[in-house]
């Protein structure tokens, strides 16, 4: 994990698949395969992008989508996943939150 580890999941139902749990374990290796030789581009080919690449060969559909891509991964995570702890909570937000404060404070906006 490049920047830490995870803070949320999205709940994903495994006997969506036509496949089954045997499916999920093959594209995730495809997908790890496929991977293992691209570069990691922060704006082009990321983690989301290897996530979609292992959904669209399940072809999974799930929450309303048929085809994967990282910004549709990126929305669905950010506005339907649960964060896995507080710590998760605060690690995401609590940065925004004080950069926010170190902003307004010159201005006396707060």
């Amino acid at each position: 994990m490049a920047f830490g580890p995870p803070t949320r999941a999205l709940k994903i139902n495994v006997a969506d698949l036509p496949g089954g749990e045997a499916q999920w374990d093959e594209m995730i290796q495809e997908a790890n395969r496929v991977y293992t030789g691209r570069r990691h581009n922060l704006f082009l080919d990321n983690c989301h992008s290897h996530v979609a690449y292992a959904l669209n060969k399940m072809q999974l559909k799930s929450h309303g989508i048929n085809e994967w891509d990282m910004v549709k991964l990126c929305f669905l995570v950010f506005f339907r996943a649960r964060f896995l702890s507080i710590g998760g909570f605060l690690q995401q937000f609590l940065p925004f939150v004080l950069l926010c404060c170190l902003i307004a404070v010159p201005f006396k906006i707060l």
